[in-house]
């Protein structure tokens, strides 16, 4: 059997031997799994309180619609699930599954046999973090800087062309001041210390000159070039069996498939790519009263399962909304416009904003913490619990 992992332009096959149970690269095409960005996915994990999986999926239907129009899967393992979220992709009319690049990437700790990994994928646009504990995706973050970025902090500082910038990232790598510092820039908006560990290096900005010695040690993928190191992934999703939501297509609802092609020519605002619209964060605080839903019904009526309860859950929400969500509102309302935002972390009941903005809009945020950035303009951020 051959699987095919296409990541864009890019694509990976491997040969897979069911009764040998191995497998090995060709250059055939066989049944294609579309990597879907990084940028485009949000994945959570949450303890299943419903064990069968028909009715979580049910429940889950309702739990989507607080995100709006987005194509989902989940995967529901034990006790607890992985669901994702994706919009703005719209699947080719040939996939035989999608694969968010989060778990394309994650699933190379078992190619390794390294049961907790760090991943640091650079590529073109964007870099992705994604770290590994006991063979599963355990945390990621996306920054949208990568290759690109680059380019255009040498033509800015140096006053080249594009051509010339790309020479020089290219044979100069991080032996040039302007690249060491988008680098060092890119690290610090990870917002995770990396310098320490051991690191698997992947995206074709990962062959930049020097970056290796940024780590304590680094690993490379043997089987492919970096990249395609999504592609590589991808084409493994069912040679390893892992947490990951297959999205097949025969598990795609009639009415999802309508949904897919209506989001042709729709995408003019990126899903935690620029995390960071207001539309964003108003999502995140739906999904933080959506669990408060649950936490008030499970309270008042123990002995219910919340998926037979829809509608009193919706009655709650208009009857009772806490202080603490008035207060993520009011935040919002009064972030000025022309703020830059490039992370958002959403973990164990708190809301981490990071952001950029010049002097004149600074001090209408309220901050818990400013620094003035060498540009001249001033990193904030600010956390909501």
């Amino acid at each position: 059997m051959i699987f095919t992992g296409i990541d864009g332009e890019k694509w990976f096959s491997v040969s897979y031997s069911l009764l040998k149970k191995d497998w090995k690269r060709t250059e055939k095409k066989g049944k294609k799994i579309y990597v879907i960005p990084s940028d485009l996915c949000f994945v959570k994990k949450e303890i299943a309180e419903i064990k069968k999986e028909k009715e979580l999926r049910e429940y889950l239907k309702y739990e989507v619609e607080e995100y709006g129009e987005v194509l989902w899967d989940f995967k529901l393992v034990e006790d607890f699930y992985y669901l994702v979220l994706v919009r703005n992709f719209n699947p080719p009319e040939d996939f035989f599954s999608l694969d968010c690049e989060f778990f394309s990437l994650a699933r190379l700790s078992r190619v390794l046999e390294k049961p907790n990994l760090v991943i640091l994928d650079l590529g073109k646009r964007k870099t992705t973090f994604v770290e590994v504990k006991n063979y599963e995706l355990d945390r990621y973050r996306v920054v949208l800087k990568g290759g690109n970025y680059l380019n255009e902090q040498i033509q800015k500082e140096l006053r080249v062309s594009l051509e010339e910038a790309e020479r020089i990232k290219i044979e100069e790598g991080m032996n040039n001041p302007t690249v060491k510092k988008a680098i060092e820039e890119i690290l610090s908006n990870i917002g995770v210390q990396l310098t320490n560990k051991e690191v698997l290096l992947s995206g074709g900005l990962s062959k930049l000159k020097g970056l290796e010695d940024l780590f304590k040690s680094v690993l490379r993928i043997p089987y492919c070039e970096p990249e395609l190191t999504s592609a590589f992934g991808a084409s493994l999703k069912f040679v390893f069996k892992d947490n990951s939501p297959t999205f097949k297509k025969e598990e795609i609802s009639p009415k999802e498939q309508k949904l897919l092609v209506a989001f042709v020519g729709l995408a003019t605002t990126v899903f935690i790519s620029y995390f960071l619209s207001k539309d964003f964060l108003k999502r995140e605080i739906m999904k933080t009263l959506n669990q408060q839903k649950k936490e008030l019904f499970s309270a008042k009526f123990p002995d219910l399962p919340p998926v037979m309860v829809e509608e009193q859950l919706k009655n709650m929400r208009e009857r009772k909304q806490s202080k603490f969500l008035e207060l993520m509102y009011t935040v919002l309302k009064d972030l000025p416009q022309g703020v830059k935002i490039y992370r958002i972390e959403f973990k164990n009941g708190y809301l981490k904003l990071v952001g950029e903005a010049q002097e004149s809009l600074i001090k209408n945020i309220k901050a818990d913490s400013i620094r003035k950035t060498p540009e001249g303009n001033y990193e904030f951020e600010v956390v909501i619990r």
